[in-house]
């Protein structure tokens, strides 16, 4: 039985970039620097089916209210962050390259924000909740895949000889 650590980086909805935790750096109003990886939370994860402990505790630390929490308060953060990002002059920008590309007017110095409308204000905060839902329901299906895992197996070795007899009987006639 091998065990294998990964890890999960926080905030989740950034595992949807196509790069590599360990290629972005954050960089702080300060100047200063502090990469991904300070912002990630290690779990134990066991890749071997036979064990399905690894998957339990997986499961158990996503149920846990302090780690939702932990989530939650990650995804909130960045994207109270984002909401502040500037766009208006990349929009400008956009419209001046290719004229009739933006169907809004948009001020100059406006953020995401002011492009989400009024319910941006409530936006960090339903993510955040979502977040809390979510491992709740990713801790669920860990703990019914670790539960079937064993019955897995056995269905596959089940075929795995189930192959080979057939395999056996083809080569006899």
């Amino acid at each position: 039985m091998r065990s294998k650590s990964f890890l999960i980086a926080l905030p989740l909805f950034a595992l949807a970039v196509p790069v590599a935790a360990q290629d972005v750096v954050f960089v702080s109003g300060t100047g200063d620097q502090a990469t991904f990886e300070d912002e990630a939370v290690e779990v134990e994860a066991v890749n071997d089916s036979n064990d399905e402990s690894g998957i339990m505790g997986m499961a158990d630390k996503m149920s846990d209210p302090a780690m939702q929490d932990g989530v939650a308060a990650v995804v909130e953060h960045m994207t109270s962050t984002m909401m502040q990002l500037p766009v208006g002059q990349f929009a400008e920008a956009i419209e001046n390259a290719r004229p009739g590309t933006v169907n809004k007017r948009i001020r100059r110095d406006a953020t995401i924000a002011d492009l989400a409308g009024r319910d941006a204000d409530n936006l960090p905060e339903k993510l955040g909740d979502g977040s809390r839902q979510m491992m709740g329901m990713m801790s669920g299906f860990a703990k019914a895949f670790a539960v079937m895992m064993p019955e897995f197996e056995k269905m596959g070795r089940e075929m795995e000889e189930s192959f080979r007899t057939a395999k056996a009987q083809a080569r006899q006639r």
